[in-house]
């Protein structure tokens, strides 16, 4: 018998040229940038959320303490306005202006404001104070509004009434103004 000698062959490239080693880095590098392009989208969507959510909780402190100036107007006899929180449109007095930092008590503003004090705890008590307008009478005889001592079937008061309602974090602020006739 003879016995044919088989070699066993292998076919292996010459010289490697790491094609698959840049293709790969290639392809690491673009799953990493769309990894953080996507982490980028999330964490913006995620502080608007933040902001619009802060926003909503600033307005409704504000609200609160607008409808509790509102209810002060309906339910009190109005004082003679030298009190705080109350201001007479003609009285020469002006406007409260809103302290900058709530925080700081030794800061008074340019005028006394009431706080709200509801059973909500806000990161600083809303707000409010309350002006009386300039009264306005109906005319008998047109049945129009007009301001100043005509001849009157009815007079109405009318009282403005502003608001200031803070956020969680203290810098988002909303200000709220009404108009209120008795």
């Amino acid at each position: 018998m003879n016995k044919i000698k088989m070699t066993e062959r292998r076919y292996l490239p010459e010289k490697q040229q790491g094609a698959a080693l840049v293709i790969g880095l290639i392809l690491l590098l673009i799953m990493t940038l769309l990894g953080i392009t996507a982490m980028r989208g999330t964490t913006l969507q995620e502080r608007m959320s933040g902001a619009l959510k802060d926003k909503d909780i600033a307005l409704q402190a504000a609200e609160s303490a607008l409808r509790d100036g509102e209810q002060q107007v309906e339910t009190v006899v109005a004082p003679d306005f030298s009190v705080a929180g109350w201001y007479d449109s003609g009285d020469g007095v002006t406007r409260p202006d809103w302290k900058n930092n709530p925080d700081d008590p030794a800061e008074t503003g340019d005028g006394g404001v009431i706080d709200y004090s509801g059973s909500i705890q806000w990161k600083h008590a809303p707000q409010y104070y309350i002006e009386r307008l300039p009264a306005v009478t109906e005319d008998g005889a047109s049945g129009s509004m007009a301001l100043g001592d005509g001849s009157a079937k009815e007079e109405y008061s009318f009282f403005r009434v502003v608001a200031r309602g803070f956020g969680n974090n203290g810098n988002t602020v909303t200000v709220l103004e009404s108009t209120y006739r008795r």
